[in-house]
């Protein structure tokens, strides 16, 4: 990876949100983009589920509907995740054959999410790699990471928590087992933000700052600040309506 394109952070609405990130996985899988790093946050707020779950097991609908919740289905794995005003979500985009990222799983989240833990250290978080997905803060959860390999791309797209609006994490049912798995006996409690961690208010665009001069050190590579292209922009309402639609949010 010579070079790395970065969209700096905007918000949009949840469905837009994945629509791009898949716009620019098809754009970049057939080489009509470069490697992107993109950074955005969610308007209204969201929950988004994997790939491969269902959805009456992992939402509220009922308290989504009640609090102007959207819910969106990922085309990536991982679990249910709630976006709110508090979290810089990132996608990071590369040819699956880009040698920059290893071929088997576990070493390309871990590759992948390396600069992201050395930007949080270096804003005074003791950031760690969690296998399989996650990166924690003294055995918090700050990070959650999913990923896919489609159009010839690697997609891979996350949640830093800066802060958390704590109400909203009634919109997801997690299970009891999971949570004693990692050790809380709650959705809130296996969590922390960077403003817990830092006592102060931390701006999205200083986290990605950070995060954008760390995968240039890592990857060795040329960071270009730019926009989505053309194609990629002509893709993104007709994938919008495809997340938008029934079939999709309720396939599983």
């Amino acid at each position: 990876m010579d070079r790395l394109r970065v969209l700096g952070f905007s918000v949009f609405e949840p469905t837009v949100n994945m629509a791009l990130d898949e716009a620019i996985a098809e754009a970049v899988g057939s080489a009509k983009s470069p490697p992107t790093l993109r950074f955005y946050g969610w308007s209204p707020s969201a929950v988004s589920i994997g790939y491969f779950q269902e959805i009456h097991e992992e939402v509220d609908l009922e308290f989504c509907h009640s609090n102007g919740i959207e819910v969106v289905r990922r085309i990536t794995g991982g679990g249910a995740v709630i976006h709110t005003k508090g979290e810089l979500t990132y996608s990071f985009t590369v040819c699956d054959k880009d040698p920059a990222v290893p071929q088997d799983i576990q070493g390309s989240y871990m590759r992948i999410c390396a600069p992201i833990v050395s930007a949080l250290r270096g804003l005074g978080a003791d950031a760690v790699f969690a296998p399989i997905n996650d990166i924690e803060v003294g055995g918090k959860k700050i990070s959650g990471n999913a990923q896919t390999r489609r159009f010839g791309a690697v997609l891979q797209h996350g949640t830093i928590l800066i802060d958390l609006e704590r109400g909203m994490l009634r919109a997801l049912k997690v299970k009891r087992e999971k949570l004693q798995d990692r050790g809380a006996d709650s959705v809130g409690n296996r969590l922390i933000t960077l403003k817990e961690i830092l006592g102060r208010d931390l701006r999205p665009g200083e986290l990605s700052s950070a995060i954008v001069k760390e995968f240039r050190k890592h990857f060795k590579c040329k960071v270009e600040y730019g926009k989505a292209s053309p194609i990629e922009l002509c893709r993104v309402p007709a994938i919008a309506e495809r997340h938008k639609s029934i079939d999709w949010l309720f396939r599983r």
